[in-house]
């Protein structure tokens, strides 16, 4: 569901963002977009005692449950995801640390 569609989606889904089985991982936050395709590809997911942390998760494979995010990967393997600042740019280097950790992570490898 790539593109604006998707992207319009994404801001107006409620706030809860949910692992692959219905546990709640936190609230989104940021949406992070491909400079080069314009596609929506990370959100940022606050987490932790009272969303202290936050984190961020890529939307391959997450879809929309009920108007809320449901994502791929459970909420111990996003909190131990690479710490990115949320409030900056996702550049390459962080986007390439990101993708690498949640490849290692992915549920449909048996990893």
């Amino acid at each position: 569901m790539p593109g604006e569609d998707y992207l319009n989606t994404l801001k107006k889904a409620k706030s809860t963002v949910y692992g692959p089985n219905r546990e709640k991982v936190g609230t989104m936050g940021n949406i992070f977009v491909d400079r080069n395709t314009g596609d929506p590809d990370f959100v940022s997911v606050h987490v932790g005692l009272f969303g202290s942390e936050e984190c961020l998760v890529p939307l391959s494979g997450a879809v929309f449950t009920d108007g809320h995010l449901q994502v791929r990967f459970p909420k111990d393997v996003i909190k131990r995801a690479p710490n990115i600042d949320p409030a900056a740019e996702l550049n390459h280097h962080a986007k390439d640390l990101l993708d690498r950790y949640y490849s290692a992570m992915d549920p449909d490898t048996g990893s």
